[in-house]
C-alpha cells in the first residue's frame, strides 16, 4: 500500500522538475500506480497544496512520450475522476481524457465525449472550460465533429446542457457549438442542420422575457465576434437573420434597440465576406436591407414621433455598424426608403436632442467613410450622399450649406460634438464635392487651417486629419487633368491649396512638428 506522505514528497519533486524524462516518469506509475493514487486523492486527506502537487506531477508524466502511451490503459481512471470531489482531479480528468481521445477506439471516445459534454455543467469554472477546450480539440476531426453533432452520439448530451438553466452553462456550450462550426468548409451548414443552435434561436424569440432576449443578443454578438473566420461568422449569420427579422416586428421598446444592433453587426459580417468572396457590391447589400427597412421605422422623420432617444441612438448605431463596410455603406445609401435622408436630417438639421444629433453626426460620417480605407464609392452612392447632406443641411438652422453647420458644431464647447464633426468633415474632405464645399467657405478652412482653435490633445489631432483629408484632396484634384475634375472644385481648391499647405506645415500643435503622425488618405473617387 503506497504511503500517505511519500506521494505528496514524490510529487513536488516531479511537479518541480524542469525536464521529465520517460524513465523518471515510468518509475513515478511504477512506485504510485494510478488506482492507489486516485485512491487517495478521493479519500480527501491530503492538503490542498499537496493534491495540487500530485496533479501537476501527473500532468507532466502524461505530456512524455511514455505517459503518452500509457493514456488509452489511464483512461477509466480518468472517467473516474471526472466524479471526485477535489476540483483540481476533476481538471486533470478533463485534460487527461482530452489528449487521450486520438489514441482511443471509436466506441471509447464516444463514451469520453459524452462524460466530458456532461463535465461542462461542472460548478467549477476551470474545470468547464477544460472540457470545454478538449471537446474542441475533439471537434477539430472529421468523426469527433461529426459525434458533438450527431443525435446518435455525443450531439444528444450536448443538446441538453445547451438547454441547462445555468446560463454560464449554456455560454460555454454554446461558444463550443460556434466554434465547431469553423472547423471544416462544411462544419457551419451541418452545425445550422443539427438543431443545436435552436435553444438560442429560442432565447432570441421569447418576447415574452425581455430579459432572457437580451441575453441571447448579448451572447449572439459576443459569439460573433469571436467566429474563427468571415466564412463562419456569414454563415451563423446568414442562419440568425431571419430570426433577428422576426423580433425586430415583436420586439418592444426595451428589446428593439439592441435587436437592431446586433442584426447591424450581423448584416456587416455578411457584408464582409461578400465583399471579399466576390466583386459584386449588389450581393453583399443584400442581407442589410431588412435591417435598414427597420431602423427606417424608428428614424423616419416624418413618420411616427414617439420613438425613445435611446431607440433613435440604437438606430443611429446599427447604421454605424453596416457603414463600416462599403457594401453596407452602399446599401445605406441606395435603399428605396433613403434612410440616408433622416440621418443628414438629423445630423446636419433639426434632430429631437443633442445626444440624438450626435450619433447622427457620427453615423453619417462612419457611411461616408471615415472608419474604411478607402472612402470610395460606387457614383450612385456618391450621388445619393451628396444630395442628402445638402438636403440635410438645407434643413438647418444655420443659414447656408454644410459648411456653415460643420463650422457652427466645430465653435460649441462641446468636445464630442466637435470631434463627430471633424470625423464627417475628414469623410467629406476626401471627395471633390466635399473639399470644395468646405473650402468656399473662408470661416471653416480658417478653423481647420489654425492649430489654435483647438487645446486639447484629441481636438487637434482629429483637427489635423481634417486638414490633412483637404490636402490630399487638392492634390488628387489638381494633379488631375481638367476634363475628369470638376471645374468647380478645382477653381476652389486651387485657391485655398497655399492657406491648406501652411496650415499642414504648422503641423499637429501648430509648432511645425507633430507631423510624423500624420495619415495618408485616399480620396475618394466615384466608381461607375
Amino acid at each position: 500500500m503506497v504511503s500517505t506522505p511519500s506521494l505528496p514528497s514524490a510529487a513536488h519533486e516531479i511537479a518541480d522538475s524542469v525536464l521529465l524524462t520517460d524513465e523518471e516518469a515510468e518509475q513515478f506509475l511504477h512506485k504510485f500506480p494510478l488506482p492507489h493514487i486516485l485512491e487517495t486523492l478521493q479519500r480527501g486527506t491530503l492538503s490542498y497544496q499537496a493534491t495540487e502537487f500530485v496533479c501537476a506531477a501527473l500532468r507532466k508524466v502524461f505530456s512524455t512520450s511514455y505517459g503518452v502511451q500509457q493514456l488509452p490503459a489511464a483512461t477509466p481512471y480518468a472517467l473516474e475522476a471526472l466524479d471526485a470531489s477535489s476540483y483540481a482531479l476533476r481538471r486533470l480528468g478533463c485534460q487527461q481524457l482530452g489528449a487521450a481521445l486520438p489514441a482511443v477506439s471509436a466506441d471509447q471516445q464516444q463514451r469520453i465525449a459524452g462524460a466530458l459534454v456532461e463535465a461542462l455543467t461542472d460548478k467549477d469554472t476551470g474545470v468547464g472550460c477544460d472540457a470545454a477546450a478538449a471537446l474542441q480539440q475533439y471537434g477539430s476531426t472529421q468523426q469527433g465533429f461529426q459525434d458533438l453533432v450527431s443525435p446518435q452520439g455525443a450531439g444528444h448530451q450536448l443538446s441538453a446542457v445547451l438547454a441547462s438553466s445555468n446560463p454560464v452553462v449554456r455560454m460555454r456550450a454554446i461558444a463550443l457549438v460556434f466554434g465547431l462550426g469553423g472547423q471544416f468548409e462544411t462544419s457551419g451548414k451541418i452545425l445550422q442542420k443539427s438543431g443545436l443552435l435552436q435553444p438560442l434561436v429560442k432565447e432570441l424569440t421569447n418576447v415574452q422575457d425581455p430579459l432572457t432576449c437580451l441575453s441571447a443578443l448579448s451572447l449572439l454578438k459576443e459569439q460573433m465576434e469571436q467566429a474563427s473566420s468571415s466564412r463562419l461568422q456569414s454563415l451563423l449569420a446568414n442562419f440568425f437573420l431571419p430570426h433577428l427579422e422576426q423580433l425586430l416586428r415583436q420586439a418592444d421598446s426595451i428589446v428593439k434597440p439592441m435587436t437592431m444592433q446586433v442584426a447591424a453587426a450581423l448584416s456587416a459580417a455578411v457584408v464582409k465576406a461578400s465583399n471579399t468572396d466576390t466583386q459584386d457590391g449588389n450581393k453583399s447589400s443584400a442581407p442589410a436591407t431588412m435591417v435598414i427597412s427597420s431602423i427606417k421605422q424608428v428614424l423616419d422623420v416624418n413618420g411616427r414621433d414617439d420613438f425613445s432617444v435611446a431607440e433613435e441612438q440604437a438606430a443611429l448605431d446599427a447604421l454605424c455598424e453596416l457603414g463600416m463596410q462599403q457594401g453596407g455603406a452602399e446599401a445605406i445609401l441606395l435603399h428605396p426608403c433613403r434612410v440616408i435622408q433622416d440621418v443628414t436630417s438629423k445630423a446636419l438639421g433639426r434632430a429631437p436632442s443633442p445626444d440624438v444629433t450626435l450619433a447622427a453626426v457620427h453615423a453619417l460620417a462612419t457611411i461616408a467613410g471615415a472608419e474604411r480605407l478607402e472612402a470610395v464609392i460606387s457614383s450612385a452612392a456618391e450621388e445619393a450622399l451628396k444630395a442628402a447632406v445638402y438636403d440635410g443641411a438645407a434643413s438647418s438652422s444655420h443659414q447656408g450649406g454644410p459648411a456653415h453647420v460643420l463650422l457652427a458644431y466645430l465653435e460649441q464647447p462641446f468636445t464630442d460634438l466637435r470631434i463627430a464633426a471633424y470625423r464627417l468633415a475628414t469623410a467629406l474632405g476626401l471627395r471633390g464635392w466635399g473639399a470644395g464645399e468646405m473650402c468656399l467657405h473662408s470661416g471653416l478652412l480658417h478653423h481647420l487651417c489654425n492649430p489654435k482653435t483647438e487645446t486639447s490633445r484629441q481636438g487637434c489631432e482629429f483637427r489635423y486629419a481634417c486638414l490633412q483629408a483637404l490636402a490630399a484632396t487638392t492634390r488628387s484634384v489638381l494633379s488631375a487633368s481638367e476634363t475628369t475634375s470638376d471645374a468647380t472644385a478645382r477653381e476652389i481648391l486651387t485657391a485655398a491649396a497655399p492657406t491648406i499647405q501652411l496650415g499642414v506645415s504648422q503641423g499637429v500643435y501648430g509648432t511645425g512638428q507633430g507631423r510624423a503622425a500624420s495619415m495618408e488618405h485616399q480620396v475618394a473617387t466615384m466608381q461607375s
